[in-house]
């Protein structure tokens, strides 16, 4: 399905990154979006055509030469308080090297990820077309691409799977201290988790949902003196949600 460039993003990420990066590079690091953005210019990689001509060419002889990675310009509508064109302005200052990240809104359905452009490059500018009296405020920025653009089609989210398992944090096992539950590792990229507490109240090791025990934390409540607690966690995505993982019990309150 055919989309346009509405509610398409940019970010910066404001730590140079003076070295070519992969794509779980780019994915790991700290963005900050460029906000009031109007358009971005033309992106991608330009090859030179060169040729060479011998006394018996007959047709001209052509291979690729050199390659430009793109200086695409990005026009905002001036913010002076905007935290990703504040980063644009300090990032012209400099001669350094800065990544970029663009983020269509192109997904299928929910359970799909949007197209993502990555590429590093200097920054330029901003200069300022001006106008007349009805013309908005506008900068516009260029940026000098040194690397190949690496673009990530849209994927399909999958339903997130518990890599390490929950933990309980908390003072002490005293009756009416609170217990704090900690997610653990989930592959998925959850967006939200649900939690539900439980008691071994028998001591054989079979564990009951405590009733109304549903959050990221716990009071220890009267009634609850030589149960083991633990808590199950939930990760939720645009996919799904996951099966439960269990934290190891704590135990026993004290009374």
């Amino acid at each position: 399905m055919a989309r346009t460039n509405k509610d398409r993003k940019v970010y910066i990420c404001t730590t140079p990154q003076p070295t070519d990066l992969n794509q779980a590079a780019y994915e790991a690091l700290t963005w900050v979006e460029v906000s009031n953005v109007g358009a971005v210019g033309e992106a991608g990689t330009n090859t030179n055509i060169v040729s060479y001509d011998e006394l018996s060419t007959d047709v001209t002889q052509k291979g690729k030469g050199i390659s430009n990675a793109g200086d695409p310009t990005i026009e905002c509508a001036r913010n002076p308080t905007d935290p990703g064109q504040i980063a644009l302005r300090a990032a012209a200052k400099t001669n350094f090297t800065y990544a970029f990240k663009f983020e269509d809104k192109d997904a299928p359905d929910a359970s799909h990820t949007n197209s993502v452009y990555y590429n590093r490059g200097l920054v330029t500018g901003p200069t300022r077309p001006n106008g007349r009296n009805e013309d908005f405020i506008l900068e516009v920025f260029t940026l000098a691409l040194n690397q190949r653009e690496i673009v990530v089609d849209p994927v399909s989210l999958v339903v997130g799977t518990n890599s390490a398992l929950p933990s309980i944090t908390g003072a002490s096992l005293a009756q009416g201290a609170t217990l704090t539950a900690l997610e653990g590792t989930w592959t998925g990229n959850p967006t939200s988790y649900t939690y539900q507490w439980q008691a071994d109240t028998s001591g054989n090791g079979t564990f009951t949902n405590i009733s109304g025990a549903t959050g990221k934390t716990h009071i220890l409540a009267a009634g609850q003196s030589g149960d083991a607690v633990r808590v199950g966690v939930i990760a939720v995505n645009p996919a799904g949600a996951s099966t439960v993982a269990y934290s190891l019990p704590v135990g026993l309150v004290a009374a």
